[in-house]
């Protein structure tokens, strides 16, 4: 239960025990720079020193329901998912404020007096850890939790930044290609089953992205359904999974998983460039970005209004390294804050826990930003515009036709026949089951990334938690 609610019952019959006049300012004392940005000391109750937090309040009485003054408090994750009540919390009788040294809650003991009855072990660290906080973009975070505010801030900019720029990016890619194939429309250019394959992609690859997309699924599917789990959309979702709790622990070890699988590719690529694979930085193999990238993003702008001609690309095109970097400061973002809330003893043992308020804004916003990337951005490029509907499926069975690639890859099949390479690349359609099963599972993908999308626009209500 906060004290310090500004929500009042109204039209109760009760005066208001949130009246501001009730409170003055704390006397705020930081001892280093970590306590300055972090949760402030909020006003202070003029008795709070006395043992009863109520005293002032004539309209109080000890079974009254908390929640019938302090409105809107349960709206934090100690109460919506576990069966912790505010007296669980504010436990001494009468109830004492958080600012008197005799409450359970008081910070300088929270961590003993509360905190460890459900955390063992909890350290001092724990009691910094914001448990009713305000919506990190408000004017109140701003003032009294500055790191909360402007890490949020920051990650906020970075979401909208991004689909700033590709909303209207792709939306008239998928004009210009609505109008070019409609133009098209009945005009063949080589018959059904003789196009040349060539392979896009090495085994490696398509193993590598295959296990990422099973990983970032199954972590989107247990996210949802926890930040949604308190509707039966996120209940239906964690149903696979026992319930909340298997819910939880899958997220964690597929989470664990994808990191271990991203510091094994750091270290391929370390040990590549080390050994001085040709072309392996600054080649035309690259994923590395260079100023030519830059040039094809404004040139393939400009092609999306028919003013110039459509860029030609080398293996690579820009929104492919776009996409493969993304993946990158998408799980130094989320792998990062997500080890920091694994285990709250032990984060607190070494951080304030209000990091893990940060922390958890951070992964929530960054987790959506990279679902909704991927969900409408990069299925897009891959499923949804006309050229690769309804699949691409390059990347499951490597084979690509050639006449496709001459199209959008030129520069990779002119580079290939003039080394002498292309010929090694011919490879033979894969058997028929295969191409189901690749199909199938690729679209199955999509569906879900839809359907999750989808739950979280409906359910969006519930991210507030």
């Amino acid at each position: 239960m906060a004290l310090f609610s500004h929500t009042a019952s109204a039209n109760s019959g009760f005066e208001d025990p949130n009246d501001p006049s009730l409170f003055v300012p704390a006397d705020k004392q930081h001892s280093s720079w970590l306590e300055s940005i972090g949760p402030g000391q909020g006003p202070v109750r003029r008795n709070s020193v006395k043992a009863d937090a109520h005293e002032n309040v004539k309209s109080f009485y000890h079974a009254r329901y908390c929640l019938s003054c302090h409105e809107g408090q349960q709206k934090n994750l100690h109460y919506a998912r576990t069966e912790l009540v505010c007296r669980d919390c504010h436990i001494s009788k009468p109830v004492a404020g958080i600012n008197n040294p005799n409450a359970a809650a008081y910070a300088e003991h929270r961590y003993e007096k509360v905190c460890a009855k459900c955390h063992e072990n909890a350290g001092p660290g724990m009691g910094s850890y914001l448990i009713h906080e305000k919506p990190p973009w408000s004017s109140q975070t701003r003032e009294g939790f500055p790191a909360l505010y402007w890490s949020t801030m920051a990650i906020l900019a970075l979401a909208f930044g991004v689909f700033l720029f590709f909303m209207p990016y792709t939306s008239v890619w998928a004009w210009r290609e609505i109008r070019q194939h409609w133009k098209q429309r009945g005009k063949t250019t080589q018959a059904d089953g003789q196009s040349l394959l060539i392979e896009r992609f090495s085994p490696g690859e398509r193993w590598l992205h295959t296990t990422l997309i099973v990983c970032f699924m199954l972590l989107s599917l247990t996210g949802v359904a926890w930040m949604t789990i308190e509707t039966e959309f996120g209940k239906l979702l964690a149903l696979p999974f026992a319930g909340a709790e298997g819910t939880v622990w899958i997220h964690r070890l597929f989470g664990l998983l994808l990191l271990g699988i991203f510091s094994a590719h750091i270290i391929y690529l370390i040990r590549s460039a080390v050994i001085g694979k040709p072309g392996f930085l600054r080649g035309p193999d690259s994923l590395v970005w260079s100023w030519n990238d830059f040039k094809a993003i404004h040139q393939h702008m400009a092609w999306l209004f028919g003013r110039r001609e459509h860029p030609v690309f080398d293996r690579w095109s820009w929104w492919q390294k776009f996409d493969y970097w993304a993946v990158w400061w998408g799980l130094v973002i989320v792998g990062t804050t997500g080890l920091v809330m694994f285990d709250s003893v032990l984060t607190t043992s070494v951080l304030p826990g209000w990091m893990m308020n940060v922390a958890r804004w951070i992964h929530k916003v960054e987790a959506i930003l990279a679902m909704a990337h991927i969900f409408v951005v990069h299925f897009f490029i891959e499923s949804y515009r006309p050229s690769a509907f309804p699949l691409n499926a390059h990347i499951f069975h490597g084979a690509a036709e050639l006449q496709a690639l001459e199209q959008e890859h030129p520069a990779w099949i002119e580079r290939m026949q003039n080394e002498g390479n292309l010929q090694q690349r011919v490879i033979t359609q894969p058997p028929r089951a295969v191409q189901i099963a690749f199909f199938g599972f690729g679209l199955s993908m999509v569906a879900l990334g839809l359907l999750l999308l989808l739950g979280m626009l409906l359910f969006a209500v519930e991210l507030s938690f």
